[in-house]
């Protein structure tokens, strides 16, 4: 049986005292640890696992382990968006794991064993790995670290299935992405593009989308409606991506399209 890990365990490795690292698990006010050191010590408590008294509190008696969903939503096009994708997600994870969804500002996630950063910016993704130091896994989300696994639609490959469908002009409809590399990815993808949080704004003829919410209400009128639902398949792979970097084993391959 491998040797249970302790504070005494953190603080050896860290460099420092078991009661700096108390503090610093703890939030307690008034002490003068620099922020290095709390990265420092945050770090180590990834690395090893480690499960302070804090978040064990917070966790079910199950001890199944909780996987964080984090994502901005400007409008109610991306609410019904992140919605589909909560739903695909629990498909995925077949029940295996609690999903709890994170609402902005974020900060420091203490009941979670891995964070999903769905539709944010690329700022608002560091944002959370350097408030938390546990798996984070960024979806429709462009970071290219080797630290994180990506994924994100492959919109050649839907590119070239619309210009099958349409043999015609049509435009792209989706709300527009938090992440601006993931906007410029769907502009160089599509010769037209409608960005959009009022569909009715939208007077093309001919239409594809992945978004759900945005096929749905096209299906109501007389418009030549392609829908691509990728949903499943895209949280299929973000699953995976969370059992890898839950197993804590170095991977090779960490950016996948779908």
């Amino acid at each position: 049986m491998s040797k249970r890990i302790t504070i005494h365990d953190i603080a050896r490795e860290a460099g420092v005292s078991a009661a700096t690292v108390s503090y610093v698990i703890n939030d307690t006010a008034g002490q003068s640890i620099s922020q290095e050191t709390k990265d420092k010590i945050w770090h180590v408590i990834n690395m090893f696992n480690y499960k302070p008294n804090v978040f064990a509190k917070n966790l079910r008696s199950s001890a199944r382990k909780i996987i964080a969903v984090c994502t901005q939503t400007e409008n109610y096009a991306d609410k019904a968006d992140f919605i589909d994708v909560l739903e695909k997600l629990s498909l995925a994870f077949n029940g295996k794991y609690d999903l709890v969804f994170i609402a902005p500002p974020f900060g420091r996630i203490t009941s979670a064993d891995a964070i999903i950063a769905y539709n944010v910016s690329r700022e608002t993704f560091y944002a959370i790995g350097n408030a938390n130091y546990i798996p984070l896994i960024a979806v429709n989300c462009c970071v290219e670290d080797k630290l994180f696994f990506q994924i994100t639609p492959d919109f050649e490959k839907l590119r070239a299935k619309a210009d099958n469908y349409f043999k015609t002009d049509y435009a792209f409809v989706c709300p527009e992405p938090n992440d601006a590399e993931l906007k410029n990815r769907i502009l160089s993808a599509f010769e037209t593009v409608r960005f959009t949080d009022d569909i009715l704004s939208v007077k093309d003829t001919a239409v594809f989308t992945i978004n759900g919410f945005i096929a749905d209400f096209f299906k109501r009128r007389n418009v030549d409606l392609y829908y691509e639902d990728i949903y499943l398949p895209l949280c299929r792979h973000t699953a995976d991506c969370v059992e890898k970097a839950l197993s804590r084993e170095p991977f090779d391959v960490h950016i996948y399209t779908v």
